[in-house]
């Protein structure tokens, strides 16, 4: 009895022996196979809807607005130090949006354009300062949409007489123009001829009248006046 016992055992440990690979194997499927059954039957206890985190977030409630120069500004934005100061009521979007613009783009506008507004200033005796100026605040240093369609720096509107292209302004038709040096010259144009053919007897030195002036083409042009001349006096333009 104890020898059958005893070839028992040695047969059985050599079979494992022999094939411990395809036990181990089976006992691994085995081992999954009742791993998968327990998570099925866990799954059906639970419950049919699974709650899902609530992403979504409310609109912020800054407000979009497009401004004269074709860029959206927000009501409520965190301004610059390096600006002088004066009253929020009275900052414009157009000043807004020239102050969110990289002080590197600014130089590298006045930079690009210096030659150009000097160039105009000898032929049309308007003060360089004023020019880029003026380009800086109402394309936003080359930002507005009305220079990347039609590279239209001064958003000048349309004219009875005006035969060139045009696109579409916050206001209405707006000037198009092929590259920036007809916009700068138009703009001489504009403000030397027709019916601001005056204002070429200001002297081209006297930035300050120059300013007014051009202003006086703005809606609200004591303040466009003033930002004229902020821009002039932190950029050193005059």
């Amino acid at each position: 009895m104890y020898n059958k016992i005893t070839q028992i055992r040695g047969r059985a440990a050599y079979f494992i022996n022999l094939h411990w690979y395809k036990i181990g194997l089976a006992c691994l499927v085995l081992y999954a196979f009742l791993n998968r059954n327990f998570s099925f039957k866990i799954s059906i206890q639970a419950p049919t809807e699974i709650p899902v985190e609530n992403t979504f977030k409310p609109a912020s409630s800054k407000k979009e607005t497009l401004t004269d120069n074709g860029l959206a500004t927000t009501q409520a934005s965190n301004q610059f130090d390096f600006w002088p100061r004066w009253s929020d009521e009275k900052k414009t979007p157009l000043i807004q949006q020239l102050q969110h613009i990289e002080r590197t783009q600014i130089r590298a506008f006045i930079r690009r354009f210096s030659a150009i507004a000097q160039t105009e200033q000898i032929k049309f005796g308007i003060p360089a300062s004023i020019i880029l100026a003026h380009a800086l605040l109402k394309s936003s240093a080359g930002s507005s949409i009305y220079v990347k369609e039609g590279a239209n720096y001064f958003s000048l509107p349309c004219s009875d007489d005006w035969n060139g292209g045009t696109q579409d302004g916050l206001n209405g038709c707006i000037r198009r123009y092929d590259n920036a040096w007809q916009s700068f010259r138009d703009h001489s144009l504009y403000l030397t001829t027709g019916d601001n053919a005056g204002l070429r007897k200001i002297d081209a030195t006297d930035y300050k009248s120059w300013a007014k002036a051009v202003a006086q083409l703005n809606e609200d042009e004591n303040e466009f006046a003033k930002q004229l001349l902020i821009v002039m006096q932190e950029f050193g333009l005059h």
